[in-house]
């Protein structure tokens, strides 16, 4: 019971809460969906499921950013609290949720890794690497179509997309990892996850709700990794 009211407590901090949290929003198992003043999350009260992680072979690439936990190899991300990521009809309204980063050098891109996870509706989602514009997500620089995800609240799947050929990005200018849906998606509910490597240092991410962009600051930020050479 403590844990529970733990979490609940976090996750109302984290999305900076103004709302009333309702249960029941996340599949396969207690979920509750918390409206903030951001962005609306869900969390997982219930015990994750053992869910063998995904193995991806990085080798020869470069980081360009990551918060993935790589120290802690039974969690790449905290398993049970994340951003959702909704279609128009999903009953929650549309979000789509985007985070930002900043390459220190010249590089190419050709791997992105998303926590992310499914929790009703249509079991699919989009990632795209995105342009800045104004300090939010600008045009898509490459999408990718994603489905069949892991069930959101088990740990620690990541969802893996390459391109052989390459996007360059150039040191010093903001990028955006982009997790949105299609129109086959229209009811879906995902969650990008919540990252556990840094509790301290603000990220900057943008919540997408119909209309425009909303770019804030907050911590923890949601975990991904982008690679490439």
């Amino acid at each position: 019971m403590f844990a529970n009211r733990l979490l609940a407590t976090m996750v109302l901090m984290l999305a900076g809460a103004v709302a009333a949290a309702t249960a029941g929003t996340a599949r396969d198992g207690i979920g509750t969906f918390v409206r903030g003043e951001h962005a609306s999350m869900t969390m997982i009260t219930t015990s994750p499921r053992t869910l063998t992680p995904t193995r991806t072979n990085d080798a020869g690439l470069v980081t360009i950013f990551s918060n993935l936990a790589s120290k802690y190899p039974k969690g790449e991300y905290w398993c049970c609290t994340g951003y959702n990521v909704m279609g128009s009809q999903s009953g929650n309204g549309e979000q789509w949720m985007a985070a930002a980063f900043t390459p220190t050098a010249d590089h190419t891109v050709t791997k992105i890794e998303v926590g992310a996870g499914w929790s009703q509706g249509t079991n699919g989602i989009v990632v795209s690497l995105n342009k800045d514009s104004n300090g939010a997500p600008g045009a898509a620089l490459k999408t990718w179509n994603v489905s069949n995800l892991g069930i959101f609240g088990t740990c620690c799947a990541l969802v893996v997309k390459s391109d052989k050929s390459g996007i360059p990005v150039s040191a010093g200018k903001q990028y955006w990892v982009v997790l949105s849906t299609n129109g086959n998606e229209l009811d879906t509910v995902d969650a990008w996850n919540v990252d556990d490597t840094d509790q301290v240092d603000s990220a900057t991410l943008a919540s997408f709700t119909g209309s425009q962009w909303n770019v804030f600051q907050v911590s923890p930020g949601v975990a991904f990794a982008v690679k490439g050479n």
